[in-house]
C-alpha cells in the first residue's frame, strides 16, 4: 500500500462522511424482504499485492484509510472486520443487504485497480431435509440400490487411511457412538450470535446446538429468516455417524469408513454459516494456514462439505478448493435439496469437487416432498442414497440431552457416504489424486435402473458402490506366482518399455519380464526398468 499524505486521508475522510450521511436508512419493508429472501451483512476483498495484506490488518490508520476509499466507491460505509485465509479480508456493511445489493457494491470495488476480487459473503445452510425416525435398517448400506459396503469392510475400514474432514456443525464429540473417533478439530464461527457457544472462534468443535427462536430472527433480520426458526438439528453429528461411526460395537450404527479417523470442523450455527468461515476451515481442515488459529497437526485428505447456497461459484470458494486440492484433499459436496439444477448452488457448482445427487430405494432420485427433491444435473459427478438415512443424533432441542439416532433426508447424507468410500479408497491407494479418486468411483458405481428418474446426464456417473471400488483396488496375487487379477472388458494392451503404463481393466502381456503370460487387471500397473511391475492403483 502506498503511504498517503495528510491532506488526502483528510480529503477521503471527508468524502466518505459525506457517502454515510447520505445513505438510506432502510424501510421496514426492506428489512422484512430481506428476511425472506438470501442476504448478507459481510463482503469478501482480495487485494492485488499481498503487501497491502499485511498493512490494513495491523496498521490502524491505513486501515481506517483504506476502508473510507473503500466506502466512497461503494456507496455505503465499510468497516474492517477480519483477515482471512488466502490472502483476503472481510469487511462489515451497515446493516444486512439483499444478495443483488451487495453485489452492486462488489462490482464497483472491482473496478478499482489494487482490487482482484470482491464477493458477497454469503450465507451457506445445510443441505438436509428432517423426517421421522421411522426407518429400522440402514438400507442405504446392503439395499439393491445402496452402496454395497459390506465386500468394501471385507477389504479394509480405513484404518490406517486418511483423515476425513466433517465440515459443518460441529459435532457432538461425547455421542456413545464416536467415542475415539475424532482427532482435534476447531470451531471456525466467527460471529457469537451465530457460534450461540459464548464467543467466536475457538479450538472446541462441539455442535452447542443451533435452536432458533422468534425472537433472535426478529432480532437479527436479514440473516435468520423465518424458516430457520426451529429446534436444534445435531446436523453435523448425523453426517460424521455415515462417515465414521463405530461399528461392530452392538451400539447404534454403523459408519462407512470407521476405521477413519474424523476431524471436526465447525462453520455452521445458528441460520448457517459464511463463506469466509467455511473457506477457513476447509484449508485449516487440509493442513494449510489461517491467519490467528494454530495449524492442524492431523490434516485431512477427504473433505465432507454437506452444505451451500444458491448463486455461482466465486473466487473465495474456488481459491480455497484449489489450494485444498493442490494440498491433495479430495472435496466431497452436497448437490442440494432443492429440486433444481445443481449449476445454481454453490459450492455444488465449483471446479474440482465431487458433487453428490441423492437416490431412493428404488435407484430414482430422491423426492421428499412438493418443494424439496435433490438437485440434478451435469454438475453433480456421482449419487448416492439420500432418503430415510440412519445415523448418530441427539434428542435435545436446544442443547444436547440423550444420545440417539434418526432418519434424516437429504444431499448432506448422501455426500458423507461418498466421502467415507473416498477415504476406504484412498485407505487402499493413498498416492492417487483427487481427480483418480473420482475417476475410480466414477468407475465403479451401480448403474441407474431402466426407468429411473436418474441418468448419467442428470445424477451423474451412478451410485458410488463402496464394495466394487475396494476390489478394484484389492491385489489379491503373490508375485512370486499364482493368484489372478480381476476380469473388466479393455482393450489388449502391451508393456514393453521401462515406465510403460496400462490402465486397470486392459489385457496385458509383459514383455520383457519374468511374467510373460496375458492378465487382464484390476489396476494401473507400471514397467519398472528391470522388468518387474509396480502397482499404482488407479
Amino acid at each position: 500500500m502506498t503511504l498517503v499524505s495528510k491532506s488526502r486521508i483528510i480529503g477521503v475522510l471527508l468524502i466518505a462522511i459525506l457517502v454515510m450521511s447520505l445513505e438510506p436508512k432502510p424501510s421496514q419493508a426492506n428489512v422484512l424482504h430481506a428476511r425472506a429472501t438470501s442476504s448478507t451483512d459481510q463482503i469478501i476483498v482480495k487485494y492485488r499485492n499481498p503487501g497491502v495484506k499485511a498493512v490494513i490488518a495491523t496498521d490502524t490508520t491505513q486501515q481506517t484509510v483504506e476502508m473510507a476509499a473503500l466506502s466512497v466507491m461503494a456507496g455505503v460505509r465499510l468497516t474492517y472486520y477480519r483477515e482471512m485465509s488466502g490472502a483476503s479480508h472481510v469487511l462489515k456493511l451497515p446493516r444486512p443487504m439483499l444478495e443483488s445489493e451487495v453485489r452492486r457494491i462488489t462490482n464497483a470495488l472491482m473496478k478499482l485497480p489494487d482490487v482482484e476480487y470482491a464477493e458477497p459473503d454469503s450465507i451457506m445452510k445445510a443441505t438436509y431435509v428432517p423426517n421421522d425416525p421411522d426407518w429400522t435398517n440402514q438400507w442405504n448400506y446392503h439395499g439393491t440400490f445402496g452402496i454395497n459396503l459390506a465386500p468394501a469392510l471385507d477389504i479394509g475400514d480405513g484404518s490406517g487411511g486418511p483423515v476425513v474432514a466433517i465440515i459443518d456443525s460441529g459435532v457432538l464429540l461425547n455421542h456413545r457412538d464416536l467415542t475415539n473417533c475424532c482427532v482435534a478439530g476447531y470451531d471456525f464461527v466467527t460471529d457469537s450470535f451465530r457460534a450461540n457457544d459464548g464467543d467466536g472462534r475457538d479450538a472446541d468443535p462441539t455442535d452447542p446446538g443451533d435452536w432458533v427462536t422468534a425472537a433472535d430472527q426478529m432480532a437479527h433480520p436479514g440473516i435468520c429468516t423465518l424458516d430457520n426458526v426451529r429446534d436444534s438439528e445435531w446436523h453435523g453429528t448425523h453426517v460424521a455417524g455415515i462417515v465414521g461411526a463405530n461399528t461392530n460395537n452392538n451400539i447404534d450404527v454403523a459408519g462407512v469408513s470407521h476405521g477413519s479417523k474424523l476431524l471436526p470442523v465447525r462453520v455452521l450455527g445458528r441460520c448457517g454459516g459464511t463463506i469466509s468461515d467455511i473457506a477457513d476451515g476447509m484449508r485449516w481442515a487440509a493442513g494449510l494456514n489461517v491467519p490467528g488459529v494454530t495449524n492442524n497437526q492431523n490434516p485431512a485428505r477427504v473433505l465432507n462439505l454437506s452444505l451451500g447456497g444458491a448463486g455461482s461459484c466465486g473466487s473465495t470458494f474456488q481459491d480455497a478448493i484449489n489450494a485444498v486440492r493442490n494440498a491433495g484433499a479430495v472435496v466431497v459436496v452436497a448437490a442440494g435439496n432443492d429440486a433444481m439444477d445443481a449449476s445454481g448452488f454453490t459450492p455444488a457448482n465449483c471446479d474440482g469437487v465431487i458433487t453428490v445427487a441423492a437416490t431412493d430405494q428404488s435407484g430414482d432420485r430422491s423426492i421428499w416432498s412438493t418443494k424439496q427433491a435433490s438437485n440434478f444435473g451435469s454438475t453433480v459427478e456421482i449419487s448416492a442414497p439420500g432418503t430415510g438415512i440412519w445415523s448418530t443424533l441427539n434428542n435435545g432441542t436446544t442443547t444436547a440431552n440423550q444420545d440417539t439416532t434418526m432418519a434424516y433426508d437429504g444431499t448432506s447424507m448422501a455426500a458423507p457416504q461418498v466421502a467415507g468410500t473416498a477415504a476406504l479408497v484412498r485407505t487402499l491407494r493413498p498416492q492417487l489424486t483427487p481427480d483418480q479418486v473420482l475417476e475410480v468411483l466414477q468407475d465403479t458405481v451401480t448403474s441407474f435402473p431402466v426407468g429411473s428418474t436418474c441418468d448419467t446426464s442428470n445424477c451423474g456417473s451412478g451410485i458410488v458402490n463402496a464394495g466394487n471400488a475396494a476390489s478394484d483396488l484389492y491385489i489379491n496375487r503373490d508375485y512370486g506366482g499364482g493368484g489372478s487379477f480381476g476380469s473388466r472388458r479393455h482393450p489388449y494392451n502391451t508393456l514393453k518399455a521401462a515406465n510403460d503404463t496400462v490402465w486397470y481393466g486392459a489385457k496385458l502381456k509383459m514383455d520383457p519380464g519374468e511374467y510373460n503370460e496375458t492378465l487382464t487387471l484390476s489396476k494401473r500397473m507400471t514397467l519398472t526398468s528391470n522388468g518387474g511391475i509396480v502397482v499404482i492403483g488407479k
